[in-house]
């Protein structure tokens, strides 16, 4: 696997990844995974809280937010999307929000 930075992707980052997925890495593993790795970005934070900010705390939460975007690959793939189309979808859902004034407030039909 060659890697160049230039250009990289988010549909080459979801092929890449997903590369690197176990057989036994089933639909319900990634998004009980997703948890799992938001828990454990959580939990990195909170200890910084507590114990003060170490000084690999941003590397660390680079290494965390990439689990995280595996994850996310991943359970997009199990439902046929990709990552761009998850974006794409996000960016469209915020303007529409934006341009209504409701990026403030609470629920998905706002």
């Amino acid at each position: 696997m060659t890697f160049q930075t230039q250009n990289y992707t988010l549909a080459k980052y979801q092929e890449d990844a997903l590369s690197f997925r176990l057989p036994s890495a089933s639909p319900l593993y990634a998004l009980l995974n997703l948890a799992g790795e938001v828990g454990e970005l959580n939990s990195l934070v909170a200890k910084s809280i507590r114990d003060g900010r170490k000084e690999d705390f941003d590397l660390n939460v680079k290494k965390e937010l990439g689990d995280v975007l595996w994850s996310v690959a991943a359970v997009a793939a199990d439902h046929g999307f990709s990552l761009e189309e998850v974006a794409m979808s996000n960016i469209l859902k915020l303007s529409i929000r934006k341009a209504q004034n409701t990026l403030q407030g609470s629920g998905d039909n706002r």
